[in-house]
């Protein structure tokens, strides 16, 4: 039960907010653990996150058990200021709201006396010194993307994976969302014996509770970034069409590459065929596709995106690349190498299979019998109390 958990101060912080996956993840965690009456567990969040979060309906009504902050000085910085100044100032901004944050992660520690912190995003490192100072309290690390110590380098020197390790060293448990970033951890010199690896992720089963009629309607939703390939999809298009005449395809996101993508299905001469767009509430037309194409280059599972679209009742086309196995099979959709020819057959097929809407609906059965919150909330509930047991 949750009220007999250890009391828990989840620390979400972050310097530049994007609303993903692990963000909804651990928020309806939080919804979770706070649900019965006496929670002693609190969430030291930033503003503009949680209005990300409020936005998406997630920690709506939840005040009492939030701890809110606001960066204290680069929002200060005048707008009417000249562009080069500002350029100038932004980066000695962003370090003093380090800091600050830095410091309201010891004084909220020290003011709330958790049994547990369990921070993340850049909550990781901006709470480190004050677990430090902290030796009694005990630290769960989650990590939920492999090559978790890939970062920029600052003047030669990987600083971000310095603290990961150190964090790493520090922390009771790790919770690894999946048997390939637990492989990745290890090989990293992560003691495997604290590491506890997720059985499922989940997503928001309410969504698109009665499937309704489908539309000749292909998705993609992610952040338009190298590693997600938005153009594989894009150049596939024509071929598609040819066709398919009546297919639409909705690019649903933002990112580095929206600009490339724009110019590319105008190049194309497909830009009649595509929609690209930021959907704040993809599950309008996740409801109404009838393919999601997810084609990460190292990893699919376990896209938030992609559960969405599966309890939605897509088929799926995947690359098939690390697990994407255990939510892509023969019976919802199609695994792929990550050419433009394997992605043009595999749309095709499905879009002109009799059977699609069975293939959505296996989707949506394989996610309401698998890859619940409750399912994952009890593991992160055995996480908790495992890390209670076990020593510094």
């Amino acid at each position: 039960m949750p009220q007999s958990l250890p009391s828990i101060l989840m620390i979400m912080l972050c310097m530049r907010c994007r609303l993903g996956g692990a963000e909804k993840r651990y928020a309806r965690v939080f919804e979770m653990l706070v649900a019965h009456p006496g929670a002693p567990h609190k969430l030291l969040i930033n503003r503009s996150m949680l209005d990300l979060l409020q936005a998406a309906g997630i920690l709506t009504h939840h005040d009492p058990f939030l701890i809110v902050l606001a960066p204290p000085f680069r929002r200060y910085l005048p707008s009417r200021w000249p562009a080069w100044m500002v350029r100038v100032l932004r980066p000695l901004a962003w370090l003093l709201d380090a800091l600050w944050y830095t410091w309201q992660c010891e004084q909220t520690i020290r003011r709330v006396q958790p049994m547990i912190v369990h921070p993340l995003l850049t909550g990781m490192y901006l709470s480190l010194p004050a677990l430090l100072l902290h030796p009694r309290i005990r630290h769960v690390m989650s990590a939920y993307t492999a090559q978790y110590y890939r970062d920029k380098r600052i003047l030669g020197v990987g600083l971000g994976a310095t603290l990961k390790r150190l964090a790493m060293r520090r922390c009771q448990i790790v919770d690894a969302l999946s048997d390939s970033i637990r492989a990745d951890l290890i090989s990293r010199g992560v003691d495997d014996t604290k590491i506890r690896v997720a059985p499922c992720s989940f997503t928001d089963l309410s969504l698109c509770p009665d499937v309704p009629q489908k539309e000749k309607w292909v998705v993609f939703l992610a952040r338009f970034v190298e590693h997600k390939n938005p153009l594989l999809l894009a150049r596939a298009i024509p071929q598609i069409v040819s066709q398919i005449s009546d297919a639409h395809f909705f690019f649903l996101g933002r990112g580095p590459l929206q600009s490339a993508l724009e110019t590319l299905v105008r190049d194309l001469g497909v830009a009649d065929y595509v929609t690209i767009r930021f959907e704040p509430h993809p599950a309008q037309i996740l409801g109404r596709s009838s393919v999601f194409v997810s084609l990460q280059d190292r990893e699919n599972y376990p896209s938030q995106s992609l559960l969405e679209a599966m309890i939605c009742g897509n088929a799926i086309v995947a690359t098939d690349v690390g697990e994407t196995w255990r939510l892509v099979d023969e019976a919802n959709g199609f695994r792929i190498p990550p050419a433009v020819d394997d992605v043009v057959n595999a749309i095709v097929m499905l879009l002109n299979n009799p059977q699609l809407a069975q293939l959505g609906l296996a989707s949506r059965q394989c996610v309401l019998t698998q890859y619940t919150p409750e399912r994952f909330f009890t593991y992160m509930t055995n996480v908790y109390r495992t890390a209670i047991t076990r020593s510094n």
